[in-house]
């Protein structure tokens, strides 16, 4: 069988005029490298290797793209083909800036700074303390459940909470953490920024965020933050500006229209909408010392960019790549192994081959899918009714489709703070819950943990509502007589295992032989292997000697399973 995945790329991170070589697994004597070049195809004879074929070439562009032929015909991203493949089923190979070696399969963990834990009380905005939409704000009690005022319901959760924090996140194995937005601003949420250079004084303000920091440095764990660097809050003093004065030079920072209204966030009037076409805001939020992205480098390690996918010009996402670029670039250049991800709920595939982005948020290649065929519903609640051999046939086109460098940084989830906890959508389901837990840590890319999930927690809402926010929002159970602990002990092990094992960390993608109904696949890197079974309804299996990693016993010959973890001695 032929392969060929990031393993195969040495340097694996090599920057633009770099001699490159791609090797290629294969049976094949021979064969031709064929690559795109200032618009022409050019080949390249392959030379052997002791496990097939090989060729060095220069990195003249990025995304470099090529392909291998063979006698059979093309090798491309997405298998074979006998006639030259389109070139978007090429492989694509980026130069530098590439993801962080650190950010690979690293284990996240998200957090929603208001609702995760409460360290000091007294910084905790009080019940009426501003209006919010024209009614006053709530102060609730943490053993509340969230309710439909969302955004103006504060439990008073801060970064020295997450600070005390740090000792059970890092009994866990996390590696990485999320937070979103933790910039000033008048919602519990704060996605509406009134402030960006101002660490909200209600979660700590900037002595904590730099005690975080450094608590993070000092254990070898990364800190990323929620860049909202596509709208602003309508209560910033430079759109209040520009929404009073036409001749304010803010004014061009945002796209107003010929009756006085303006672009906002998906029509959301308190987020209107930045315009990149403006010099000013090119400044204040991309190439200024003081431009959020850059500014807080120094107390962090990346950006996951909201809603990445909608930033732009003119009100539109016009130019969206050149800005998406030029904002990680900004990063990067604060911080050489700075993480810049998006929130790109779509497609991933054109933006991250523009070489824009070191990584995305997975939703339409592997939570969706996953999700929907777990629950019977998609994110929105509607009924699907898929099959095991159809999800698996989307997980695997987008993971071809990816940029090789950038497979495994994928901010990889089934839970986030924007749709359904996973629990709650398979109805408290618990053996289902571990099974998509299991999916997730077995899958290329860098799972993430959503706060709460490990210990059980799901949402007040009846099935009948299908929403998401603002009920995934609910604050963490510090009472450890609320945790399910046999989920928390389930979890840990799955962060060990992919934190331990090579081939879930780095691993390429293979499919797997497996009976009707079951998802199966396997992780290779080297000369090491994982089998990965799914099964919700269960299934039996056929198994030569090996290792059940779940349950670090060996096993051979059938197996009733409804999710595996299988490493084979033979």
């Amino acid at each position: 069988m032929n392969r060929h995945d990031l393993e195969h790329v040495h340097p694996p991170f090599p920057d633009l005029g770099e001699a490159v070589t791609l090797f290629l697994e294969t049976p094949a004597k021979e064969g031709l490298l064929v690559y795109e070049k200032d618009g022409e195809l050019h080949e390249k004879p392959l030379v052997p290797w002791e496990r097939g074929l090989k060729a060095e070439v220069f990195l003249h562009t990025s995304p470099f793209r090529y392909a291998f032929r063979l006698p059979e015909g093309y090798w491309g991203s997405h298998g074979l083909e006998k006639t030259l493949p389109r070139y978007d089923r090429f492989f694509h190979l980026l130069a530098g800036p590439n993801p962080p070696a650190w950010a690979l399969g690293a284990v996240f963990y998200q957090i929603f700074p208001d609702r995760f834990r409460q360290g000091r009380p007294e910084l905790a905005p009080k019940e009426g303390a501003w209006l919010y939409g024209g009614k006053p704000i709530r102060r609730k009690a943490w053993h509340e459940p969230p309710g439909e005022d969302g955004a103006r319901e504060f439990y008073g959760g801060d970064l020295w909470g997450v600070l005390e924090a740090l000792p059970y996140l890092k009994d866990l194995g996390v590696e990485a953490l999320y937070l979103t937005p933790i910039f000033q601003s008048p919602s519990s949420h704060r996605y509406d920024t009134e402030d960006y250079l101002r660490v909200d004084p209600h979660l700590g303000g900037e002595e904590a965020l730099r005690a975080l920091y450094q608590a993070l440095e000092a254990q070898g764990m990364k800190l990323i933050l929620d860049g909202v660097f596509n709208h602003v809050g309508a209560t910033h003093p430079w759109f209040q500006r520009a929404l009073k004065d036409p001749e304010a030079p803010e004014r061009g920072m945002f796209t107003f229209r010929p009756d006085g209204s303006y672009a906002s966030f998906w029509g959301v009037k308190h987020m209107p909408k930045l315009d990149y076409a403006s010099p000013l805001t090119q400044e204040r939020f991309v190439h200024g010392p003081k431009a959020p992205i850059r500014h807080w480098m120094r107390l962090a390690h990346g950006w996951r960019l909201d809603v990445a996918h909608s930033i732009g010009e003119g009100g539109t996402n016009r130019k969206n790549a050149r800005w998406l670029r030029a904002l990680a670039r900004a990063a990067k250049e604060e911080r050489e192994d700075a993480l810049v991800l998006g929130e790109l709920s779509y497609d991933t595939t054109p933006t991250l081959r523009a070489h824009t982005l070191d990584g995305a948020m997975h939703y339409a290649g592997f939570a969706h899918p996953v999700m929907a065929w777990l629950s019977g519903r998609d994110v929105h609640g509607r009924a699907v009714a898929l099959e095991a051999k159809e999800v698996w046939q989307t997980l695997l086109d987008h993971y071809q489709a990816l940029p090789l460098q950038v497979r495994h940084a994928m901010y990889t989830f089934v839970s986030s703070h924007d749709i359904p906890r996973a629990l709650w959508r398979l109805k408290e389901d618990v053996e289902r819950f571990k099974l998509a837990y299991t999916l997730l840590f077995a899958f290329p890319g860098s799972p993430a943990i959503y706060y709460g999930d490990e210990v059980g927690l799901s949402q007040p809402n009846p099935y009948t509502l299908w929403k998401g926010d603002p009920y995934c929002r609910a604050p963490f159970p510090w009472d450890e007589g609320r945790w399910n602990r046999e989920v928390l002990s389930f979890l840990k092990r799955l962060v060990a295992l992919k934190k331990r094992h090579p081939a879930l960390r780095r691993g390429g993608l293979l499919p797997l032989k497996a009976p009707p109904g079951v998802l199966a696949f396997r992780r290779r890197y080297g000369d090491q292997e994982v089998w990965a079974y799914f099964a919700p309804e269960g299934a039996r299996l056929r198994l030569p000697r090996g290792v059940n990693l779940l349950r670090e016993t060996e096993v051979e010959g059938e197996v009733e399973a409804s999710h595996l973890l299988f490493q084979p001695l033979e």
